[in-house]
């Protein structure tokens, strides 16, 4: 009877600390849970704290939808327009929630081995200009646009980043270098680049495959803001350019 007693508290002992274990693996599972849906909320909100109400963050502006200045924008800096260091520690206008996001996708980015910098977002028709008159008609001029004209470049948005990454250049020195479409083609560990950016509300603003649509060639250097991680990753995650993305919601020409 001694010996059915003491295996029946056994028995209660070990559900007892089974019943325990269970308990505090639910409370882990809760607070693991609860841990990562305030991360995303938090992740989200470090997207949203710098957008301007009054801005439109699908704004398409290409070969066929000229950008219509406004105030000072061709003048001097717009009221969310701030400047940042690119990678020549040069001060360049970026608007704010651009620049915000862009710095989780840099930080996101040398997590993974991957050091990227800003070149160029912000211009003025002065700006593009210049770009068109020393980079509009170079060797890799195809049928399609490499630089658009003054007042049809998305840089006036300021939303549009042109970004560099550090690489070995073809004497295997290490410097900051436009990811081209022949580097983009010889280098495959660039997918993990291009698959981080709508995690951080960018686009691939001139994808491959896209050029008659965009009228640009591809560019993988060139990625826009578009203000929101989910919209993003719907263009993304799709395969879509940001004009095939707005058709219904916008009369293209």
């Amino acid at each position: 009877m001694a010996r059915k007693r003491h295996l029946r508290h056994l028995l209660y002992g070990l559900i007892s600390v089974l019943l325990v274990g269970l308990i505090l693996l639910l409370i882990c599972i809760k607070v693991s849970g609860s841990s990562q849906s305030e991360d995303a909320e938090s992740h989200e909100d470090a997207f949203t704290i710098g957008l301007n109400p009054d801005r439109d963050y699908l704004i398409v502006v290409n070969d066929n939808h000229e950008y219509v200045f406004g105030g000072d924008y061709d003048q001097a800096l717009q009221p969310d327009l701030i400047y940042a260091s690119d990678c020549y520690g040069i001060p360049t206008p970026i608007e704010h929630a651009t620049n915000l996001a862009f710095g989780m996708l840099r930080s996101a980015l040398h997590s993974q081995g991957f050091e990227v910098e800003l070149y160029s977002a912000y211009r003025t028709k002065e700006d593009q200009e210049w770009v068109v008159d020393n980079y509009g008609h170079n060797d890799d001029w195809t049928s399609f646009n490499t630089v658009l004209p003054a007042g049809y470049s998305e840089h006036h948005t300021g939303l549009m980043v042109s970004f560099v990454i550090w690489w070995p250049d073809e004497k295997g020195q290490l410097d900051w270098r436009e990811i081209t479409s022949e580097l983009w083609a010889a280098n495959p560990e660039f997918r993990a680049v291009r698959n981080t950016l709508a995690d951080y509300g960018f686009i691939e603003r001139y994808p491959a495959g896209k050029e008659d649509i965009t009228g640009v060639a591809f560019e993988p250097y060139e990625i826009r803001f578009v203000g929101s991680s989910a919209v993003a990753h719907e263009i993304m995650d799709n395969n879509l350019c940001l004009e095939e993305y707005l058709e219904g919601y916008l009369e293209f020409e």
